[in-house]
């Protein structure tokens, strides 16, 4: 049995729809023998790590990347209603996707924050909302909510994050098997090939291009 990883915001359109793209290869990976291990971590603070800017700090990328959404999307047949307050605090959400580490609870969880704010557009970043829609599913939410600042599930998401930071992360969703990293919702096609073993990217040429620019940038 061999790990993938996914680091995901539920503040990120772009992690929606990966998480919307990746159910469909769930079978086939599960047969692959692969486990997926969801890793929930905080957007703004990797972006932050990096010295960079989020999307919606520049009007001209925010505004592309939802129109890219919307494209993406349609071509994808996933259905994309934001959510009603953007941008939102996710904390609330990512702390109880933590609350259970593994296993089936885990996945409806996430399953069904993602869906329910990107889906039908209501506000998870809203604590009273994130009880509602847990308890349509069947799940306890109040418990989930109050156990979200609980010592040991605040500490989870910071070494989430520090774990992200320590594998070259800087962006979601991001996906990292045998030590390859794939970001975007586009590059799953890429890591399915990958996985496969039928991937013929030209290494050397990348190695080269790694090298030039590097010693460029270095100096």
């Amino acid at each position: 049995m061999k790990n993938l990883y996914y680091y995901f915001d539920f503040l990120s359109p772009y992690s929606y729809l990966s998480w919307q793209k990746h159910k469909t290869f769930l079978d086939k990976w599960t047969k692959q023998n692969i486990q997926m291990t969801y890793i929930p971590v905080s957007l703004a603070t990797i972006i932050h790590f990096h010295e960079t800017k989020g999307p919606a700090e520049i009007v001209s990328k925010r505004n592309y990347l939802f129109k890219d959404c919307l494209r993406y999307s349609l071509k994808n047949d996933i259905l994309f209603n934001p959510p009603e307050e953007l941008p939102f605090n996710s904390l609330y959400a990512l702390r109880c996707a933590l609350i259970e580490n593994a296993g089936e609870s885990q996945f409806t969880i996430i399953d069904t924050i993602f869906c329910k704010g990107w889906e039908e557009g209501r506000d998870i970043g809203n604590p009273d909302i994130i009880i509602n829609i847990l308890n349509e599913q069947g799940l306890d939410g109040s418990q989930y909510i109050n156990r979200v600042t609980e010592k040991d599930i605040r500490k989870s998401l910071k070494l989430n994050v520090k774990n992200a930071q320590e594998n070259d992360v800087f962006g979601v969703p991001t996906f990292i098997y045998e030590n390859e990293l794939f970001w975007g919702n586009d590059s799953i096609e890429n890591l399915d090939l990958f996985i496969s073993g039928k991937e013929k990217i030209d290494l050397e040429k990348y190695n080269s291009f790694v090298k030039n620019y590097g010693a460029a940038t270095d100096e």
